[in-house]
């Protein structure tokens, strides 16, 4: 097997567009080698081991008079093989399992068949891998006895939440109090101390922000370093080298991914590994795309795009790798821990990205350097700003995380010290120490509650810090972005996944072992989905005591304090963020300018709270499905908006007649309080008007035209992410390369015959028997691209026609060009 640090990505030529360069590309080849094609036919077949691609290939071509030839006897001895090894069954077993097993077994492949069939019968999932083990790490430094940051924080929002409690619960006790009254200060006191606890994190991150902008702190970036242009004797430029002293130790680029778009994805892949050739220690990076796919065709579009950017301009001394799992267990946190398992030797850091993710290459850099300079230190996230928002929703989402996400950032990084959280991404961590600690635990019971924990993330954080690590929060770094669920439909399809594993914290929040700070963590998350139902409650039970009791249920005075006091901790995070914008000059500037400020934040205001009902109504919804039982599929995250109208409108019909029937309801047990809870049935009544204009591009739109709502990524884009919107047009796909690999790919080919044997070989009727000779035989000679898109769909949906283009293209196509890359590393 080759080693891993001995693979080099394969160059690939970009397939041409042009029927003569086709045959010129087929001139050409045709005095190459047979090995080679041979070679590229078992690579398709997804022979990965290097040695055995080698030796069946010379084995397979030696009595070959032609390279032609040579693929005919490949191709006869694959079949013999599959009939001999499998029987009758052969021509009924899955595509990516027979992938697989070539891949995990190669000699068997081709070999001695008692051999093969003996591995076959023991070949389960070659990817699931093993859970990694963990072991505690004991930390024996004697530290000083002091009170930690979290416990000043607690107390604060304790002690206001305490006295506001207290207050009310004083004055319903005059009257003698009941069940229902002591349910509703309870509830009021959870719901008054989690702002509480948000308004504290936010007046911390003020207090920090405000210092560094006292001693004119700015986003870390690399210190300068002196430059050497590099030229080949030919003259062509080449990429630049850095004379970056110390070296970095190797880190990987992790990105997994599940049926994501692969044009976006490796455009910004791509533009991350430009960002580190030219960044002084980028070339300590190894990219890796972990897919878990299940498509063939997504499967197919992925390599396409990855062979594009692997081969593609600009080739770096940041390699890139591209590896698929059989079977997608445990989601993205099995991809991740199978990958640390098989790989986790290599490297000394991972830094772990999110299909959306965008870095730049010094905020990488940086991250590494920090981590090299503090031993103790397992993860650090680096914080997190939103990007790529069209929608009327997704921007004010966008804005508000613009203006207040620094400030929250910042606090909870003061707060939690050395016991941080973890987000799921843009962050590194330190391989050897989440392999020792972060064996997931599978919960007891069965899903929603039970079984594998969904929200990773933070449980991971938690495990480190109980083994004497520290999980930090780079704040004041920039150069990270992620982006947004485009519509609310989709936002709180996010949200459903997000509350299931929340919602299983409560249990692992009880854990032996833990650190405060990390239970603190857990049972906040849990906190923020629980409050949508707390609200809904608390306004309920309060409406249902006034109308039982015939009078208002506290003096207008305490009405007027607790009023004050809920409105302080509600808007006074939102005016502190705007207050630290306006006084940075660079982030007023990049929110273009105070007065457009002032308005945006004002309009997200209003907007938020239009919202807010809807979100309690459908975060009740939630948890309620939850809590009797219903689990959610963790399916692929939709990253453009695709909500219809009649889509929308059936989301938001229960919450419409909710709020109808509420107004109907208070306008006849309680007239007084119509009014008064006005702003939440009002919103719920016109519910799908306002979700329709709220998942708006047009709207969205307009907020831009005006100038409102705007952010850095608007009005001062970085960059990087101007170069993925470039990059974008290297890595789309034709329908002539879909074409090509669809001839070509064995995988893609078994799932297209499948399909039309289900269909009963649905061939295009307007199209001669004849004529499908004739056009299948143009094929061969001139090329995918020298046929019409009605062509190459006629032909794929001819059953006979692919076989017989899947058989020949191998022997007269230019195969080298289209060059797979499989060469996957592998573990013995």
């Amino acid at each position: 097997m080759k080693p891993l640090d001995r693979l080099t990505p394969p160059d690939a030529r970009p397939v041409t567009s042009e029927a003569d360069s086709h045959v010129r590309a087929r001139a050409l080849e045709a005095g190459s080698r047979a090995p080679r094609r041979v070679a590229e036919y078992l690579r398709a077949l997804g022979l990965c081991d290097a040695r055995r691609v080698e030796q069946l290939a010379d084995e397979l071509s030696a009595g070959a008079p032609t390279p032609e030839a040579a693929i005919a006897e490949a191709q006869a001895r694959v079949d013999t093989f599959r009939l001999q090894v499998f029987g009758d069954s052969a021509d009924t077993i899955d595509p990516l399992w027979m992938r697989a097993f070539i891949a995990s077994c190669p000699d068997a492949f081709l070999g001695d068949i008692e051999a093969a069939r003996a591995a076959a019968a023991r070949f389960g999932d070659p990817h699931a891998g093993r859970a990694p083990a963990r072991e505690r790490f004991r930390d024996q430094t004697l530290r000083a006895l002091r009170v930690p940051r979290w416990v000043w924080a607690i107390s604060a929002a304790g002690l206001a939440t305490s006295t506001a409690s207290f207050a009310l619960l004083h004055e319903l006790r005059a009257d003698g109090l009941l069940v229902a009254e002591f349910a509703w200060v309870l509830l009021f006191a959870f719901l008054f101390g989690c702002s509480a606890l948000g308004c504290v994190t936010a007046v911390v991150g003020f207090g920090v922000s405000i210092a560094r902008l006292a001693r004119g702190a700015r986003p870390s970036a690399p210190p300068p370093v002196t430059e050497t242009l590099a030229c080949s004797e030919s003259g062509l430029l080449l990429p630049l080298v850095f004379q970056a002293s110390p070296a970095l130790p190797r880190t990987a680029l992790v990105m997994p991914i599940y049926e994501e778009d692969p044009e976006r994805v490796f455009a910004g892949l791509l533009a991350m590994r430009e960002s580190l050739a030219a960044t002084p220690g980028g070339e300590a990076f190894e990219i890796f795309v972990l897919s878990d796919s299940r498509k063939p065709e997504q499967v197919a579009e992925e390599e396409r795009a990855f062979r594009r950017v692997a081969g593609g301009p600009g080739i770096t001394n940041v390699r890139v790798f591209y590896r698929r799992r059989a079977k997608n267990e445990r989601h993205k946190a099995g991809n991740l821990a199978e990958f640390f398992e098989r790989f986790g030797d290599r490297y000394t850091y991972a830094v772990i990205l999110d299909a959306d993710s965008l870095m730049r290459g010094d905020t990488l850099v940086e991250l590494v350097r920090r981590m090299e300079q503090r031993p103790k230190l397992a993860l650090l996230q680096a914080p997190l700003a939103l990007h790529g928002a069209n929608t009327l929703f997704a921007r004010a989402q966008q804005f508000a995380a613009s203006v207040n996400g620094p400030m929250f950032t910042s606090g909870l990084g003061y707060v939690s010290g050395p016991h941080g959280n973890y987000f799921g991404h843009n962050a590194i961590v330190r391989v050897r120490a989440f392999l020792d600690c972060c064996a997931l635990p599978v919960l007891a019971g069965q899903p929603p509650l039970g079984g594998h924990i969904l929200s990773h993330d933070f449980v991971e954080a938690a495990l480190l810090c109980r083994a004497g690590w520290e999980v930090g929060m780079a704040d004041d770094l920039g150069g990270s972005w992620e982006e947004l669920p485009p519509s609310l439909p989709e936002y709180i399809a996010r949200d459903h996944r997000w509350c299931q594993g929340n919602l299983q914290h409560v249990r692992i929040a009880m854990s032996e072992g833990l650190r405060p700070m990390s239970r603190i963590h857990m049972l906040v998350g849990v906190a923020s989905y629980l409050a949508g139902p707390a609200w809904l409650a608390f306004v309920t039970l309060g409406v249902v005591l006034a109308r039982e009791l015939h009078k208002p249920l506290v003096s207008s005075g305490l009405a007027i304090v607790l009023t004050i006091a809920t409105g302080v901790l509600l808007l006074g995070p939102r005016l502190l963020g705007w207050l630290s914008t306006v006084l940075d000059a660079q982030r007023r500037r990049a929110h273009g300018g105070a007065l457009r400020l002032t308005a945006s934040v004002c309009a997200e205001l209003v907007f938020g709270s239009i919202l807010a009902p809807l979100l309690m109504m459908h975060h009740t919804r939630i948890v309620a499905s939850i809590l009797i039982g219903g689990a959610v599929k963790w399916g692929a995250q939709q990253r453009h908006s695709r909500s219809k109208a009649g889509a929308i409108a059936r989301s938001e019909l229960p919450q419409t007649l909710f709020g109808v029937v509420a107004a109907a309801w208070l306008s006849q047990v309680a007239p007084g309080l119509l009014m008064w809870t006005a702003p939440i049935w009002l919103p719920l009544a016109f519910a799908i008007p306002i979700a329709l204009l709220a998942s708006s591009q047009r709207a969205g739109a307009l907020t831009r035209f005006v100038g409102l709502l705007r952010v850095p990524s608007e009005v001062e884009p970085d960059e990087i992410e101007l170069r993925v919107n470039d990059l974008r047009a290297l890595t789309t796909s034709d329908d002539a390369a879909r074409f090509r690999d669809l001839v070509l790919d064995p995988m893609l080919v078994a799932s297209q015959l499948a399909k039309l044997a289900q269909q009963g070989n649905a061939r295009d009727a307007k199209a001669p028997r004849l004529d499908m000779v004739r056009l299948r035989q143009r094929a061969l000679r001139m090329g995918p691209a020298a046929l019409s898109a009605e062509e190459r769909e006629a032909l794929s949906m001819d059953a006979e026609s692919l076989r017989f283009l899947h058989r020949e293209a191998w022997r007269s196509w230019p195969v080298e060009s289209w060059q797979l890359a499989r060469e996957i590393p592998q573990l013995p």
